[in-house]
């Protein structure tokens, strides 16, 4: 295992200093191995062209050293796949092998770093992911929080989907692959799935790093039906969307089957609405990811990035 690696993390963020500040504090008390990683350089991008965060990123300056830098820009044009870029092309200015995307409503374990890293190396990988789970608001049914539970994978196994909110991707590969976040999706999100597929076609494999533990913090806007509809409506379409990017018109026949299915055995299921079993909202969400699956195949997309 190669010693001593230079790593740049990479923070988009837009009007969310508090939750920035609580990502950034639990960076710094990350407990890196000084044998694995020689340098981190935090990178921020502030998509507010009113630079919400920087007095946020102010306050850990002062904790910056040899180990730690801490750089803070602004990209002022709205748009959550060109951010992406931007900090890619930020991170590609430091002397960092690897790089790690998270999201700034997150914030990490003790150990997470140094796990992500082992993973990556240990398995040869262009990419490793780890888990983020949600932390539970504290008025939530549990009706709802059952739909917010997250994914998580055998140690060392290897994927077929990616996301940034907690990963790390190798520089030579992002270098050899040329591929970049598509700016179609700057305002409907799910540029990191859309990535994803691209960056699995070009030969990229990417494993999971169960160690390498991240939270997501919930807060009381989202813990809700209507944002849960919201979600599962635009991703739906989305999904729909990349089918067509991609030309799978096969796919594209099978998902408009799937959601008319959806559409039909929701009606069926909206019954549950006057139970109380744990997932008695599952007839409403699968009208909602039937409407958006039809939404996308019409080009009908959902921006909430706008």
């Amino acid at each position: 295992m190669n010693l001593k690696n230079n790593i740049a993390i990479c923070i988009p963020t837009y009007k969310r200093p508090e939750m920035l500040e609580n990502l950034l504090a639990s960076i710094f008390e990350n407990s890196t191995d000084k044998l694995l990683i020689e340098h981190v350089s935090i990178i921020i991008v502030d998509n507010d062209k009113d630079r919400s965060a920087e007095s946020s990123v102010n306050k850990f300056i002062k904790r910056t050293n040899t180990s730690f830098s801490l750089l803070y820009f602004v990209y002022s044009v709205k748009g959550i796949a060109d951010v992406r870029n931007e900090l890619i092309r930020r991170a590609f200015n430091t002397q960092s092998e690897f790089f790690v995307f998270i999201d700034d409503d997150e914030f990490v374990t003790k150990g997470w770093l140094n796990e992500l890293l082992k993973t990556i190396i240990y398995n040869d990988a262009d990419a490793a992911r780890g888990p983020v789970f949600a932390v539970k608001p504290d008025k939530i049914s549990k009706h709802l929080w059952c739909w917010f539970q997250r994914e998580n994978y055998p140690d060392n196994s290897q994927l077929s989907t990616l996301t940034t909110g907690n990963i790390i991707l190798r520089r030579s590969s992002l270098e050899r692959y040329k591929v970049w976040f598509d700016s179609r999706f700057n305002t409907s999100g799910s540029e990191d799935a859309y990535f994803g597929i691209q960056f699995l076609k070009k030969g990229a494999k990417i494993f999971w790093s169960e160690k390498a533990i991240t939270y997501e913090i919930i807060p009381n806007n989202r813990a809700n039906l209507k944002w849960l509809l919201r979600r599962i409506y635009r991703t739906s379409g989305t999904y729909s969307y990349m089918l067509k990017l991609q030309k799978e018109y096969l796919l594209v026949m099978k998902k408009t089957v799937v959601s008319l299915l959806y559409l039909l055995l929701g009606c069926v299921a909206l019954f549950g609405l006057l139970t109380n079993i744990k997932k008695k909202y599952w007839g409403v969400l699968k009208i909602a990811e039937g409407v958006g699956g039809l939404m996308g195949v019409m080009n009908i997309r959902y921006k909430e990035y706008k």
